[in-house]
Order: C-alpha cells, then structure tokens, then sequence
C-alpha cells in the first residue's frame, strides 16, 4: 500500500536532463553535483515535483496523521492491536517510547522533504524570473509545511513559555545528507522560521497553476493564518483569513450533494480546497483510518462525544463522513470515510487525497480569533456561516443570547471547529492544546491504556520523543524530550 519513490531515479533523470543541454558534466555524484543538477527551469520544476512527492510519502503523511489525530477525544480505539507496526495504539494511550515507528518515519521523511527543498530554493535566486520565484515560492511553502508537522509533535505548544520550550534543528541551507545537526532550535525560532519563509513564498508565487495539489499565495495565506493562530496572534491570524476568504473568484464553500461528496474527491480543481495532497484512483495509496477489506485495521472509531455531538442538530450534513462497520469480534463501530484506501480492493470508494487548508478553516479560525478579542458576533456569524452550508437551520444557529449550551463564544468556536474538522490532520489536538484544554475521555473500555483518561496540556505525553537515533549519541546526541 505504500507509494515507493525511487529517488536515484529521479537524481538520475535530472543528470541526463543536464547532460543533453549541456548545462552540465558527468561526474561521480555528490552534493555539490546534485547542487549544479539543479540549474535550468526543467531540471528545478523535475526537483519540485520530486519534493511534492517526498511529501505524500506514505511513511510520511500517514505517520503525522495517526501521531495527531489518535491522541484525542474524537477517537476511540477498537482493541490494543497496532495494525502494520504503526504505534497507532501508543499515541492513543500515550505509551510514548523513542523508538516508536511513527515517529521515526515522520521525521526521517520530513527531514528528507527539507533536504530536497534546500537544494531548489539555494539554486534560484531571488531576481529570477516570475517562473523560476513560483518554484522558489513553491519550495518555502513546502520548507514550511515540513516543519509545522515536526513542531507541533515534538514541540510543546506555543502558547507554553511564549513558545521558548526545545523543538526540532532548523536547516535552511543545502548540506550531506548524512550531516546531522547537533542543535534543536525552539519551538518560537521555529515559527518565526516557517512565518519568514511563508511570507517570502506570498511574494514569489505570483503564478496560479488553477490546481489545488500545487502551493499558491492562497496556501502561504491559509498556512499563515493557522500559525498566527496557534501563535496567539489573533489580529493577524484574522488578516490572513480574511486573504482567502476575499478571493471570492477562486474560493467558495461546496455546498449540499457537493459537501456530502467532497472527500470523495481528490481535490486538486474544486473550490472549498486551498491545498491538498493529491492521490489517484486505482493506485492503491494514501491515507486512511480504516480499510474496508481488512477488518484488522478498523482502529480509529468515532467516540461517543463526537457522535453525540454530530446528532445535536437536525440533519447535519457530516454525518455524510461517517459509516457503521464491524470488526473482527462483531461489535459495530461507526468510522470516518473522510480518508480511504485501497481502491483496487474497495472498488465502491475513493483514494483519499487529505485536504491541508481548506477555505472552511479559514472562517473557524477568524471566528476563534474574534471570540478572543471579544468580537463575538462577528465569531458567531462565521459559525452560522459553516453550520448553514452543513443543513442547520433556525434554532440550531447560535446568537449572542442564545449559545445552545455553551458558556462561551470560544466554546461555541471550538464545538464547530471538532464537527468540522474532525479526523483532519490534527485539528483537534491543536485546538485543545493552543487553548490550554485538557483531553478528556470519558469512554472506553475498563482496564484499556487510553481508556477514561484526562491528559492535561502540560503533560510530558502531549508531545513524542525525538527518534533514538537522533538523541544516542551514536549517530546524534539531540536533547530528549522529558
């Protein structure tokens, strides 16, 4: 099921590329030839697509997802067992151990995805011309992507010591491959990172290729304002929003049949999606939470409070992203299809192709900004705004004086933000986290690590040990997480 990527393939494609414009000689490879590779429109838009792929790498993007999205109180396990060695289970129950397969895999590949990004954006100038800054912009978007995954698992929250706790080595420049750096750099000076080069890309990508799979202004838009965001910077997180959400001409809300079916889509041409990574029908990869044909890896069910909560208003379309399965021993759990996998097998769905930013994050994240800078009609009109285009109508909208329940404007925020995005890379996890929430799970079964638990924001467990490799003083000798 994984996409295999044959790397020295593509290095050696960009060797002959060179070689029949004579743009460059024959010798054996090192880094200062796969420097020199990477010289001529061609040859960089070759490397760039080989960057897009070493992100939708399965050992990549199918790591960050379960590492962020099983911690929470939106899923509960099935059993204790851990489908393909994928420590699933041990994120859901922070059983946390270096040596954890996930963890490896996210940051061996996300420093892989760095690695190639460097390469590009040191072999264009910042005067080339508008076709080479696109792939220059597209490069930083992607530097950036790299590290908001690896900040957010093996850094503590921003929102935590103004942002001054340890998170993971910045590199910005091109260097061997078997160079480890010996420095983790903090979880500020990597965001202050991921915002300049954001910024930068903003500026360079004045080229829109109308295809979601490629990053574009609108995704350096988007991306900036969730980083504002989980930054505390609400202003700001609130100017980025309102970037896209005034794009009216390229983005809109799918709305009614076009919602229900969205995630059976794969995104790249539609109008609700700002950045995603794209898959194919019928090649078998991508992501997933659970796959239809092995009843093995049904892990992730939904939990009761996310269910309950999707059957508190009258005929919400969300429902739509959610089907009743059973596992081996019969019980019947309902699962999101927002995700699946393996269409050559389960011929009656769709490959995934996960939505990164999405324009309805855009509305819930200026809604949470102004919920705390005291706007609350302004936070309840883009609620109402999310909730209409999911069916609800009359009482089940929100007003200031009528808050369904709920004690708070931010309360209000955050209920639509987990129906929205629920199973979404991490959304709820950064939510309860840059709000200083604990998780709490109310469910499961008796005795189950995981099970009927409160995990507090300050708990050592909220974030995962860097790989052993990185901290054994063999290969690196990495400050560990406590």
């Amino acid at each position: 099921m994984k996409k295999i990527h044959n790397y020295s393939l593509l290095l050696l494609t960009l060797l002959l590329l060179a070689a029949c414009s004579e743009k460059l000689d024959l010798r054996p490879e090192t880094s200062m030839d796969t420097d020199k590779a990477l010289s001529g429109e061609t040859n960089l838009k070759l490397a760039t697509s080989g960057n897009y792929s070493l992100l939708n790498d399965f050992d990549y993007i199918s790591a960050y997802f379960h590492m962020a999205e099983s911690p929470v109180d939106n899923v509960e396990a099935t059993s204790v067992f851990d489908p393909g060695g994928t420590r699933q289970y041990g994120a859901y129950s922070y059983v946390h151990f270096p040596t954890m397969a996930n963890s490896t895999r996210l940051y061996t590949n996300a420093y892989k995805l760095v690695r190639g990004v460097n390469n590009v954006i040191a072999a264009i100038p910042d005067d080339a011309s508008p076709a080479l800054l696109q792939l220059k912009g597209e490069n930083l978007f992607l530097r950036a992507i790299a590290y908001h995954s690896m900040v957010k698992i093996f850094g503590r929250p921003y929102v935590q010591n103004n942002g001054n706790n340890p998170a993971v080595p910045i590199i910005d420049k091109p260097m061997p491959t078997l160079e480890r750096p010996a420095k983790r750099h903090t979880v500020k000076e990597v965001y202050d990172f991921m915002v300049a080069d954001l910024l930068k890309a903003e500026a360079m990508m004045t080229i829109d290729a109308n295809n979601n799979a490629f990053a574009s202004k609108y995704a350096a838009q988007a991306m900036l304002s969730s980083l504002y965001l989980n930054m505390g910077n609400n202003a700001k997180a609130i100017e980025y929003a309102d970037k896209v959400i005034a794009a009216t001409a390229k983005f809109t809300l799918v709305q009614g049949d076009a919602y229900k079916g969205y995630f059976a889509t794969n995104h790249s041409t539609d109008k609700e999606t700002i950045f995603c990574i794209k898959n194919l029908d019928g090649t078998g990869s991508g992501f997933y939470y659970y796959n239809q044909s092995y009843t093995v890896e049904k892990f992730a069910a939904v939990s009761k409070p996310l269910w309950d909560l999707l059957n508190e208003g009258t005929g919400d379309l969300r429902k739509n992203f959610y089907k009743a399965l059973k596992t081996a021993d019969g019980t019947t759990w309902n699962f999101t299809t927002k995700f699946v996998q393996n269409p050559a097998v389960n011929t009656t769905e769709k490959v995934s192709s996960p939505p990164i930013y999405r324009l309805a994050e855009m509305y819930l994240n200026r809604a949470e900004a102004n919920a705390k800078l005291n706007n609350g009609q302004l936070a309840l009109d883009d609620v109402n705004t999310i909730r209409r285009r999911a069916g609800l109508t009359g009482t089940d909208l929100y007003a200031l004086g009528s808050l369904r329940g709920r004690s708070t404007v931010l309360q209000v925020v955050l209920d639509e933000r987990r129906l929205e995005f629920a199973f979404e890379g991490g959304q709820r996890r950064d939510d309860l986290l840059r709000n200083n929430l604990p998780m709490i799970r109310t469910y499961g079964k008796a005795g189950q690590p995981g099970s009927n638990i409160t995990v507090q924001p300050t708990d050592a467990r909220v974030v995962y040990f860097l790989p052993l490799s990185e901290t054994n003083g063999v290969t690196n000798s990495l400050e560990q997480n406590p």
